[in-house]
């Protein structure tokens, strides 16, 4: 019986160290910011400083709004390296 598998275009095997890559890259940002996020909070709190429900309805105006989006491109732009095999 001949093999049916559709050929893979996006992700072939020979690829998926680079998979494992992206994923660890991502997990290593996510954690960095969770991190960050949690010890704010926490110096915060120590100082009488409940954030948590102004952090919920936070609005970014235009310039810190330019700030988060670049942050983002960064972090995609390590993802994306991971990916191509540049890490």
């Amino acid at each position: 019986m001949p093999d049916q598998t559709p050929k893979r275009e996006i992700l072939p095997p020979e690829h998926i160290d680079r998979v494992a890559d992206a994923v660890l890259a991502v997990a290593r940002e996510l954690w960095t910011l969770a991190d960050r996020q949690m010890v704010l909070e926490e110096v915060l709190r120590r100082k009488g400083v409940d954030i948590a429900d102004d952090i919920d309805r936070f609005q970014p105006d235009d310039a810190f709004q330019a700030r988060l989006d670049k942050r983002r491109d960064e972090i995609i732009a390590v993802v994306s390296k991971a990916f191509s095999g540049e890490s």
